[in-house]
């Protein structure tokens, strides 16, 4: 189940965090300013999608437990994010070019390569993606 992320969720949230290679927890604050977007089996949080208003909506961070990947968690999570936001709203992220797992999700999300930083991560390139919700 896909919902809204909430105050109690943050522990679990900064738990899950461990599976990305540069987190920035201080997103997680309320004062950032991001929204949080939970994935649950049961009432255990088992990944989150944390975004940034505006324009473009920037997706932070994406993250599922490594027991509870490729059974759709990801997927439903943007799928979540897309329907709240209004048709022709620009979402961009930034991927590590080499997670080929992640990257092939965001293809099949509609997600395009608008730019390469070979130096967005510590350990090599990043691509900035882009989709439009329609």
């Amino acid at each position: 189940m896909i919902r809204e992320g909430r105050s109690e969720d943050r522990a679990a949230v900064r738990r899950l965090q461990q599976y990305l290679p540069e987190p920035v927890p201080e997103l997680l604050d309320p004062v950032a300013g991001g929204e949080l977007l939970v994935a649950t089996d049961g009432e255990s949080v088992v990944g989150y999608l944390l975004w940034l208003p505006g324009e473009p909506v920037y997706v932070a961070e994406l993250v599922v437990h490594p027991d509870y990947r490729r059974a759709g968690r990801g997927r439903a999570l943007f799928r979540s994010l897309f329907d709240r936001l209004d048709d022709g709203t620009a979402v961009t992220l930034r991927v590590a070019a080499a997670n080929e797992g992640a990257r092939a999700l965001y293809a099949e999300l509609g997600f395009e390569r608008v730019a390469v930083d070979p130096d967005a991560y510590d350990d090599g390139t990043g691509y900035l993606l882009r989709a439009v919700v329609d």
